[in-house]
């Protein structure tokens, strides 16, 4: 069993044996003499992610108010919404996602006191790749005012997960090319590839500041599958997730599962199998961050942004059975089973 092998049944086993709760400290018997004004920069509505959020400080008898800002998938809200930000200053900003972080906190490199929060502390969640798309300052450097919390699995475990389940030589993604998380995804699966032995065939949507269409996912699938594709992958990619439906039924239609790395398309999708951070943990990890700022004094400079050191293997058996690709008895030993 070679090392990477290892590795992943080590991340995946670790489920079993260590209980999910005490993955992280929860929140602490320092109370704040005020409750917690944190406005929240949501992309699609609060998820399980602020579910998490909000039983942290809850558990913690810690009194928050929450101001939801729902941009409705829309980017094009955010300056209205940082307007009224700061008419009304929180103590903190919440950030859902890598194109509302971007906009809200700036690159790195390139903040805009006039357009981005540059005074008020910034923690981050669903940033699948906050180094490579700027957010996060390179190794070794930090932001003042932001930090957080990411979600993916390491892609050679992802990659393990699936050949665990079927071999992969062939990995089929259809993706929004203007997504710069989704972009950073493809470069990073490709160098994995030249190293772990598969070949990444892409389907790019939204090509020369185009709109991308639901109605390109069945003839991009199509087009996968006539070039062989084993397997489609679903990556940190919004649009990808809006119409996760059309990519599974027409995966289906193809004869071709879908693996994901986020667990919205297994658990309320139709995506076979995943390995997935846990979206309730990835909101109790941003409200640990929040509590070392707002009450323990902690600057987002000396707060690391992290991802789960823990993750799940999930499989969707009634996907399984309509491809009737079911899963290997060894994965029953600690996958979590989604009728």
């Amino acid at each position: 069993m070679n090392y990477l092998f290892k590795a992943f049944y080590i991340l995946v086993i670790a489920l079993v044996i260590t209980p999910l709760t005490m993955q992280f400290g929860w929140a602490q018997e320092t109370k704040a003499a005020e409750p917690l004004n944190i406005a929240m920069i949501l992309w699609r509505g609060e998820t399980r992610v602020e579910e998490g959020f909000r039983a942290y400080f809850k558990e913690g008898d810690i009194d928050v108010n929450l101001q939801i800002y729902d941009t409705e998938r829309d980017l094009g809200r955010i300056p209205g919404i940082l307007d009224s930000i700061r008419k009304n200053p929180p103590d903190l900003v919440y950030t859902w996602g890598t194109g509302i972080t971007a906009t809200v906190a700036g690159k790195h490199d390139q903040v805009d006191p006039d357009k981005n929060i540059t005074e008020l502390p910034v923690v981050f969640v669903m940033v699948s790749s906050p180094w490579k798309t700027g957010i996060a300052a390179p190794s070794g450097q930090s932001r003042p005012n932001v930090t957080g919390a990411t979600h993916i699995a390491p892609l050679a475990a992802q990659i393990q997960a699936i050949r665990a389940y079927r071999p992969m030589t062939k990995l089929g993604v259809v993706y929004n090319s203007s997504e710069d998380n989704s972009a950073s995804n493809i470069e990073d699966l490709t160098a994995l590839g030249t190293e772990m032995g598969f070949d990444v065939l892409t389907a790019p949507l939204g090509q020369n500041n185009e709109v991308p269409s639901a109605d390109d996912i069945a003839p991009a699938v199509s087009d996968l599958a006539k070039r062989g594709a084993d397997i489609l992958y679903i990556g940190p990619d919004n649009f990808i997730g809006t119409h996760r439906d059309a990519l599974t039924d027409a995966g289906f239609a193809n004869g071709l599962a879908a693996f994901t790395a986020t667990e919205l398309e297994v658990r309320d999708g139709h995506a076979m199998l995943g390995l997935v951070s846990r979206y309730e943990l990835v909101g109790r990890l941003a409200a640990n961050k929040v509590e070392d700022i707002l009450i323990n004094g902690v600057s987002p400079a000396n707060i690391p942004i992290e991802t789960l050191d823990r993750f799940s293997y999930l499989i969707r058996l009634s996907s399984a059975r309509k491809l009737a690709l079911y899963p290997p008895l060894s994965l029953l030993d600690y996958a979590e089973i989604i009728e």
